[in-house]
């Protein structure tokens, strides 16, 4: 990226930004979307990245590798989004088990809940040993990675980026048999 371009930006330059979004744009989002399998999500994600540049331009050290930047920017929002995912996932676990035997769920949907529900455990069983361990910890006990990384004593960056794997290989597959059942 032209240097002169980033001082633009930093100086509040419109233009320089859109130039910035115009060769970025594109990978930005195809990251998000490979990362999440989820085309909206992916757009979203892509303008918050955008948005950020924006609103810390004033921050941006138009030496350093702004597309290092920018890849930063976008994986901690996709962590963020997965991060709400899974929170989801564990409120509609708390929810199922609690009011179980309350909601009288279709034949259909009790069929499809329990196939997904055994197709996740069956992809969480199917991680390699370390990695189950970990995960299972941040989605069965809800611990956060800092607790993980010190009951398993490793760091937690390793945490970090076991249970991005896990999320990513179990997207992958669940996103496959979803499409399976539903078509």
């Amino acid at each position: 990226m032209d240097v002169k371009i980033l001082y633009e930006l930093k100086q509040g330059n419109e233009s320089a930004f859109e130039t910035i979004f115009k060769k970025y744009n594109a990978k930005i989002y195809h990251f998000a979307v490979d990362t999440l399998y989820n085309k909206n999500l992916a757009e979203d994600i892509t303008q918050n990245v955008f948005l950020s540049v924006w609103e810390h331009r004033s921050d941006i050290i138009p030496e350093k590798n702004f597309q290092a930047y920018l890849y930063t920017i976008a994986k901690n929002l996709v962590f963020r989004e997965t991060e709400k995912m899974i929170l989801a996932f564990r409120y509609e676990d708390h929810i199922h088990k609690s009011s179980l035997g309350k909601i009288d769920l279709s034949t259909e949907e009790k069929i499809i809940s329990d196939s997904l529900e055994e197709m996740l455990f069956l992809l969480i069983d199917r991680l390699p040993t370390a990695r189950k361990e970990i995960f299972l910890l941040y989605l069965k006990e809800g611990l956060n990675n800092k607790e993980i990384a010190q009951k398993l004593s490793i760091s937690e960056k390793n945490v970090g980026m076991q249970i991005r794997r896990s999320l990513d290989y179990i997207r992958k597959y669940l996103k496959d048999y979803i499409t399976f059942l539903f078509f």
